[in-house]
């Protein structure tokens, strides 16, 4: 079944972390995400087995630079902090019933070339493969735009993501397709989840422009649902957008808009 997931701190950050379970819950969804450094996890195992909700994603075990408050996949210094952090996340995951953690390819260094971003990422990916293949948990690398949002991203093209991860070669290395940064980067949605679902672990969506509800706007993400649904995926896509009008509005109206396909 293909479903929609609530982003617990995109869409409901306003609301108290339990409250957000039981909105999620009560508006018919039936999976969640959140970033897992950002909350204790034992309110949150709790809160998982009293919705039944599952979480389909957990954000934040990397960041954008090296020294940060999170270690980055474009930072060879960061490696051992990155591969104790990656633990934590498994460990994380585990508690909430989770398989699946967010990565993100990091920022531009100043003096490298795309060459060497790429072959740094990739090393870093390699020496935590073997973690998350010990754990069962896959992580996923999520390209982003650096048209609007993320202009000192360094991987923001899926054609990229799919170069990385396909070196990588671990089945726990996969791609997050986000639809809303790809869309802004100008794929053909549709077209490249049809020739690239299998390098793909996981999808996020959200509007364009603005990032807010998937509904109107400039693009028509049903034929990219119906490429995710025909590809074989039968799991969850992530609502990763800051709502334009009240959240339990938007989430309902986004519910009726996208119904889970059976």
């Amino acid at each position: 079944m293909l479903g929609l997931s609530v982003h617990l701190e995109a869409n409901l950050g306003k609301t108290p972390f339990a409250e957000r379970w039981q909105i999620a819950k009560r508006l018919g969804y039936r999976g969640c995400e959140f970033v897992w450094r950002a909350h204790d996890l034992t309110e949150a195992a709790l809160l998982q087995k009293e919705t039944g909700l599952v979480v389909t994603c957990m954000g934040g075990t990397t960041g954008g630079s090296g020294g940060g408050a999170r270690p980055a996949l474009v930072a060879p210094e960061d490696r051992e902090r990155l591969a104790e952090d990656v633990q934590r996340a498994i460990t994380a995951a585990k508690s909430v019933g989770c398989q699946r953690i967010i990565m993100v390819g990091g920022d531009r260094v100043q003096g490298w070339s795309t060459d060497q971003l790429r072959a740094t990422v990739i090393a870093s990916l390699r020496g935590v493969a073997p973690i998350l293949e010990a754990g069962g948990i896959t992580a996923v690398v999520e390209p982003l735009n650096s048209r609007v949002d993320h202009p000192s991203c360094w991987m923001d093209t899926s054609a990229e993501a799919f170069r990385v991860v396909e070196a990588v070669g671990s089945s726990h290395v996969r791609v997050l397709y986000d639809l809303y940064h790809m869309a802004v980067m100008g794929d053909d949605l549709a077209a490249t989840i049809a020739q690239h679902h299998d390098l793909i672990g996981y999808y996020h969506i959200a509007g364009v422009p603005g990032r807010h509800e998937p509904l109107g706007g400039e693009v028509d993400f049903h034929p990219a649902l119906d490429a995710i649904a025909a590809s074989g995926y039968d799991g969850f896509v992530g609502l990763e957008y800051g709502p334009s009008i009240p959240a339990e509005e938007s989430l309902t109206k986004v519910r009726a808009a996208y119904p889970d396909r059976l």
